[in-house]
Parts: structure tokens; sequence; C-alpha cells
């Protein structure tokens, strides 16, 4: 599959850190640019301009910091922040505000709001929605008060600008977890899709090998049997029959794990037929043609049903009867071998056959019973049909 999505959230990561980080860095640059633009004189409030040039750098450390620790917590990183270091944060963050206030320049508020701004930016990554309103109302609220020193349209732009600068932080955020969220649906399909392909190829092995080497040991029986009554050009060909099951067993593993294996009803009857009688066992097919909806599902039965006689019963007939009516597809198969211990889909010790074949049917809304009647052991399953297929 595809990484395009992990690549994708790891990029994506990566850009909102420093983004973030530009962001929380501009009350350096917004109090220097006010202090030059607006030509005033450095040698006068050389002290307290380097006051806050220092207290904007220590402020701009902090925000740096817990935007990293937002960002970290948002991508399950998430470590603990030391609670003096948020006191300091906070503590240089009210003496930047209230040094930036003392110098003469108009252009103050742009910079006590950027300084404001970042250190809000800085937490956005952990808020959701509504507590990033609550924080973006709390600014506009704090900054009222300032309407008295700075112009009220500066005063304006620049709460316009923190707002604008929150949501734009916030977004970028969600947008991270929505891409978080989608690798781990990528993982997770991934998990998913492996996990069900091991499934199929240990279901269709089971299936498949389950009645070849069923067939593998009746035909060696056979020849065991053969050879011991003198019989060897028929014990040959049944162990040529046997070499024969061998490689056809090759092919099927190789089929199985491409995933090519097909199973249809009418090979399944005619297998089913042939390897019965090879046993020695009589096979009867009788009832309606089974629907194309139903085959293959029923086809399966077929094969587990034909196996667990083959290896758990010593039954001598065997008859398979198939029932379409009432939109239903119904698939009996029944053997005389009754009296000998067969394993039965409700049974806990049952092996995991039946349990797969069960499944299957199951999947298709239909459903499975065995069941006993005097001295013959009985294996049903019924499927649905759509409408289309009904009689």
């Amino acid at each position: 599959m595809s990484d395009w999505p992990v690549v994708s959230a790891r990029r994506f990561e990566t850009f909102v850190r420093w983004s973030t980080y530009t962001v929380v860095t501009t009350p350096i640059a917004t109090l220097l640019n006010s202090v030059f633009a607006a030509g005033l004189p450095v040698g006068e409030h050389l002290v307290t301009i380097i006051v806050a040039t220092v207290l904007g750098a220590l402020l701009v450390v902090g925000n740096v910091l817990v935007s990293r620790w937002s960002v970290d917590t948002v991508v399950g990183q998430e470590r603990r922040l030391p609670a003096a270091g948020v006191v300091a944060w906070v503590a240089v963050l009210v003496a930047t505000v209230a040094v930036l206030l003392t110098i003469p320049v108009p252009a103050t508020g742009v910079t006590v709001a950027a300084a404001v701004g970042s250190a809000a930016a800085s937490l956005v990554p952990v808020l959701d929605a509504r507590r990033t309103l609550a924080l973006n109302a709390g600014i506009v609220a704090l900054a009222i008060p300032l309407a008295a020193l700075v112009d009220l349209p500066l005063l304006i732009v620049s709460a316009l600008i923190v707002s604008m600068v929150l949501w734009a932080c916030w977004s970028s955020v969600w947008t991270l977890r929505v891409l978080d969220e989608l690798q781990s649906a990528h993982v997770d399909r991934a998990a998913l899709a492996l996990a069900n392909e091991r499934l199929r190829i240990s279901r269709d092995l089971h299936d498949v090998f389950g009645r070849t080497l069923a067939a593998i040991a009746v035909k060696s029986e056979l020849a065991s049997e053969l050879m011991r009554r003198g019989r060897a050009e028929r014990a040959a060909d049944e162990m040529a029959e046997v070499r024969r099951l061998a490689e056809e067993a090759g092919t099927e593993v190789r089929r199985i794990v491409r995933g090519e294996l097909q199973t249809t009803w009418q090979a399944e009857l005619d297998g089913a037929q042939s390897l019965l009688g090879s046993a020695g066992i009589h096979c009867m097919v009788t009832g309606d043609p089974v629907p194309a909806g139903a085959a293959d599902a029923l086809a399966w039965v077929v094969r587990e049903g034909v196996t667990n006689v083959l290896r758990h019963s010593t039954a001598t007939r065997v008859t398979i009867a198939t029932t379409v009516e009432d939109g239903e597809a119904q698939l009996t198969i029944a053997n005389d071998g009754a009296g000998t211990a067969q394993p039965s889909s409700a049974d806990p010790n049952a092996g995991t056959g039946l349990h797969a074949m069960s499944e299957r049917i199951r999947a298709l809304g239909g459903r499975t019973e065995t069941r006993r009647d005097g001295d013959w052991f009985l294996v049903d399953a019924v499927v649905p049909l759509t409408e289309g297929e009904s009689p």
C-alpha cells in the first residue's frame, strides 16, 4: 500500500512546527520596527529599549518552548511542562507588556498585541475550538483598557491581527490532527488487510488440503491393501494417482497464494463423487440446480463435508441433496456413519473446518447445522438468494 498519508502527516507536522515558531517570534521584529519606523531618539530611551528587547527575547524563547510542547502533545509525544517554567514565562510576558507601554511610540499597541498574541498562539495547538474562542475573547477583553493609551483604530487592527493569528494556528493544528487520524486509519487498514489475507490463505489451505490429504490417505491405504493382496499393477495405479494429487497440491498452493483459487459447484460435486468412490463410498447427488449466487458458498460446504466423511466416519453411503425454495438454497450432506464420532459445528472442540464453513455461510446471511437422524449424520447449510435468483 502507498505510504502517502504517513509521509504527508510528517511533512505537515514540520510545517506546523516551524510556522508556529515563526509566529511566536514576532514580538522582537515588531518592537524594532516600531522604534525605528517612528524615528524615536534611541539615546534618550536606550535603557528602556534594551530592557524591552531582552524581555522580548526571553518571551520568544518561552514561546518556542511552549509551542514545541503543544505540538508534541498533539502528535502524541506529550512531555510534562515544568510549573516553574510556566510561571517564569507568564512573568516575562507581563513585564514585557509593562515595559512596552512606557515607550512613547504610537505603534506600541501593535508590539503589545504581538507579544500577547504570540504567547497565546503558543498554547493554541493543545486547545479545542471552544477554548480557543474563549482565549480570543479574553485577549480582546484585556485590550479594551488599552484604548486610553493607544489609538483606537490601531488597537482594533491589533486585536484583529491577534485573532487571525490564533485561528490560523488553530486551523493548522486541526488539519494536522485530521492527517494524524488519516495516518492511523491508513495503518489500521494495512494491518486489517494483512490479517484478512492471512485468514484467507489459512482458510483456503485448510479447505483445499483437507480434502487433498484425505484423498492421499485413502488412496495410499488402498494401494497398501492392494499390495498385500498381490495386485501390484492396481497398487501402482493408485500410487500414480497419489503422485498426481501431490503435484496438483503444489499447483493449488501457488494459486492460493496468488488469490486465484476458484471453487465451482459442479467441480466440487465431480470431485466429491470421484473421491468418495475411490474410498468405496457410494455418493448420490439429487435435488434442484443451485443458483450462481449460492453455488460458491455451498461448494465449500461440499468440500468440507466430504473431507469430514473421509476423516471421521466409516460411512458407506453419502447423499448430497439441494433444495431451492422460499428465497433460500439449502444443501444437505448425509452419510450413514452416525455411529462414529463426527464433529459438530456446535462442538467447541470441533476442528477449524466446520467453524470456517459456518463463518462463510453466516457472512452471507445463512446458517449451518449438524444433526443425527437414526443411522445418518447430516450437515445442513442454508444460503439466502437475491431477488433475481429466487425461483
